[in-house]
């Protein structure tokens, strides 16, 4: 379950009050807007160091000069995966309002810059605690909650520099 603490939080931090549509008491309802919206970055790339799969943005035009933009993670097998579950170019593609094949899909273009990877730093373990949080596969699935338990063990201190799994040393 979503708590009340994370929900308030990127209720506030992902500035969810300024859009009527969503119900600030529905915490499910909050954690998918701030990241099938503005921080879908943030909750790829910390996916993405956890699976260890290769975080992908999918852009489509949005007219002149205008692009919009999701990101997610790729598996092995080719599916894609973001905080709604299991997902694809289509699904993707339908809540952005445009057609599948104007969506191209190309390396992670964003990266955070809401958050350190150490333990801690609140808006990773907000992060974190939502997809302990989520009630749909693959993150209730026992392999994924023990990934996410041993990448959360392995994060270090704001006083070590330790590289974590993919990290380059010192960085």
């Amino acid at each position: 379950m979503i708590s009340r603490e994370a929900a308030d939080f990127f209720y506030e931090s992902c500035c969810l009050a300024e859009d009527p549509g969503i119900d600030a008491d529905d915490p499910v309802a909050v954690i998918d807007a701030a990241f099938l919206s503005s921080d879908c970055d943030d909750f790829a790339w910390v996916l993405s160091r956890i699976t260890g799969w290769p975080a992908v943005t999918l852009m489509w035009n949005m007219g002149m000069c205008v692009t919009g933009h999701h990101s997610l993670v790729e598996a092995p097998d080719g599916r894609l995966l973001d905080v709604s579950g299991w997902t694809d170019r289509a699904a993707v593609a339908a809540r952005a309002g445009v057609v599948e094949r104007l969506v191209t899909a190309s390396g992670m273009r964003h990266y955070p810059f809401s958050f350190v990877e150490d333990g801690e730093d609140e808006h990773l373990a907000m992060i974190l605690e939502v997809m302990e949080g989520l009630e749909r596969p693959p993150f209730t699935d026992v392999s994924f909650r023990e990934t996410l338990r041993s990448y959360r063990s392995a994060l270090p201190s704001p006083e070590e520099d330790m590289p974590l799994r993919g990290s380059a040393p010192g960085g």
